[in-house]
């Protein structure tokens, strides 16, 4: 008989899920503590997409969060649906709290993707080496090793160089307060990544953030046209519960079409200098093992390999 219940996320469970990844570190340092009003986020349709175990007195032992990145052209490029489980680490009955969760991703999975059919569908899990007990459950339902990521960090003490692009470029700060401007941007940005495209509503939540708040993109213009961006930004709440002063230069592109002209190393090295200026003292990024343009581009700014996380995929 099972002691425990599964239910939607609500804002009424974002301290314990942050309580729960905090014990689940303690154990697994490399494991992230994501802010519980993430998963209140469009991109998780408030809390729909996630699910949390209680147990008899209410309290919160497990959740598993499904973020679903829908393919919604002709291609035949798979829908991405990112999740993990997580359960308390003192439970004993870890097992059938994750088969339980593992059944609702599974049915919520068909149902997210049931409106576009024609895709493969992949439910994929991130896990650092270290999480041998979460990656023994997922190769034990059927999920297959794909590739790696590395987490690179980057020592924000170290000179930054002053780069330029090469031909008639602007680059400025770009806090894109119109409606219009952050259509284009999230055009721009899913024409530059097709496989993982976003919604405006998605990017909109993210510029209500604590994040956005201290953050901003650099963007790279030929006159009116966006042709690249980065966006640079730190966690407030992440770097207290470290101890540790870490920005992110991420969501870095640049269109195809203007490749090959040192955009993106422009681009980096103004959001290098905004998290220094900042007070910020690494600068982080991930970038698929795979990808060899991305890491001889990040290496030559100084950026180091930090730690590897791997991607195992479950073929619906």
């Amino acid at each position: 008989m099972k002691k425990f219940t599964i239910q939607p996320f609500s804002s009424a469970h974002s301290r314990a899920v942050i309580e729960l990844q905090k014990a689940y570190a303690a154990i697994y340092p490399e494991a992230p503590v994501i802010p519980g009003e993430a998963y209140l986020s469009p991109a998780f349709e408030s809390g729909r997409n996630v699910f949390c175990a209680a147990d008899e007195c209410g309290d919160v032992i497990g959740y598993a969060p499904l973020y679903p990145v829908l393919i919604q052209d002709s291609s035949s490029r798979p829908h991405t649906l990112w999740t993990e489980i997580k359960v308390h680490p003192a439970r004993n009955d870890a097992k059938e709290i994750k088969d339980g969760l593992m059944d609702r991703v599974l049915n919520r999975a068909r149902e997210v993707t049931s409106g576009f059919p024609g895709h493969p569908i992949h439910l994929t899990f991130q896990s650092y080496p270290s999480e041998s007990a979460s990656i023994e459950y997922v190769l034990s339902k059927g999920c297959q090793y794909t590739e790696s990521v590395f987490t690179m960090r980057r020592d924000l003490s170290r000179e930054i160089p002053s780069l330029a692009p090469r031909g008639e470029i602007v680059i400025r700060p770009w806090r894109m307060e119109s409606e219009a401007e952050q259509q284009m941007y999230v055009r721009v940005r899913n024409e530059c990544f097709p496989e993982a495209p976003i919604e405006l509503s998605e990017w909109q939540y993210f510029m209500q953030s604590p994040e956005w708040s201290v953050g901003t993109t650099f963007a790279a213009f030929h006159g009116d046209q966006l042709v690249g961006n980065t966006s640079v930004f730190w966690s407030e709440t992440e770097n207290q519960h470290t101890g540790r002063k870490i920005g992110y230069t991420e969501y870095i592109f640049v269109h195809p079409d203007w490749r090959g002209k040192d955009i993106a190393r422009a681009l980096i090295t103004l959001g290098l200098e905004y998290l220094k200026q900042h007070g910020l003292e690494e600068a982080h990024l991930e970038v698929r093992a795979q990808n060899q343009n991305a890491l001889r581009l990040y290496s030559g700014l100084g950026y180091e390999v930090l730690r590897e996380s791997c991607f195992y995929v479950l073929y619906l």
